[in-house]
């Protein structure tokens, strides 16, 4: 079973697209015909969400963000977007890596990172020069953080930490890919 809130993979117009964010795999209709000599990569931006807190998002080819998370329950949103304006987007995908360090009477553990394969993910059949395509392409969702920290109070003395390193990457349709840098997120407690 799947930590993540996903909806269906749409195809919509870009109205209804910008409208439904809660949407997996959101792309607007006709578009852009695929160009046979298309260089280019695709932009990509990575937003990350808490309820009340100040979202932080991330460029491809920009900078990393390190962020505290404030509470360890309610959903963390995500969202990616990418465009290609070239050849519109094939996949769009976003990773985790968790890892958890806990003390326990003086004796601490870690475990993870585990880091195998994208948590969400937005995958298009393949389209050749010629073909039209979408050149936008949202892919959203929501991790409910009280499944993923362990709940209730922790001893005197003894400490958690759980840290969430977050990136997306988007492939246009001439196999072009690209990556944001990564949104850490962190809970500490005491």
């Amino acid at each position: 079973m799947s930590r993540f809130v996903l909806a269906q993979k749409l195809t919509l117009g870009p109205l209804a697209c910008f409208l439904l964010l809660s949407a997996t795999g959101c792309s607007s209709t006709g578009g852009i015909t695929i160009k046979s000599n298309d260089m280019t990569v695709p932009s990509l931006r990575l937003n990350i969400g808490q309820s009340g807190q100040q979202d932080v998002a991330v460029n491809g080819g920009g900078f990393g963000q390190r962020v505290k998370l404030e509470r360890k329950t309610g959903n963390l949103n995500l969202l990616a977007t990418a465009t290609d304006s070239e050849s519109g987007i094939q996949t769009l995908e976003i990773w985790m890596a968790k890892t958890i360090t806990s003390c326990l009477q003086g004796v601490c553990s870690t475990e993870g990172p585990l880091l195998g394969r994208p948590v969400l993910e937005s995958v298009s059949p393949p389209k050749s020069p010629g073909e039209t395509t979408s050149e936008t392409r949202l892919l959203t969702g929501a991790m409910d953080l009280s499944k993923e920290i362990q709940q209730g109070t922790i001893p005197t003395g003894d400490s958690l930490t759980v840290e969430f390193k977050i990136h997306a990457k988007a492939v246009n349709h001439q196999g072009r890919q690209t990556q944001t840098p990564e949104i850490t997120l962190l809970w500490t407690e005491p």
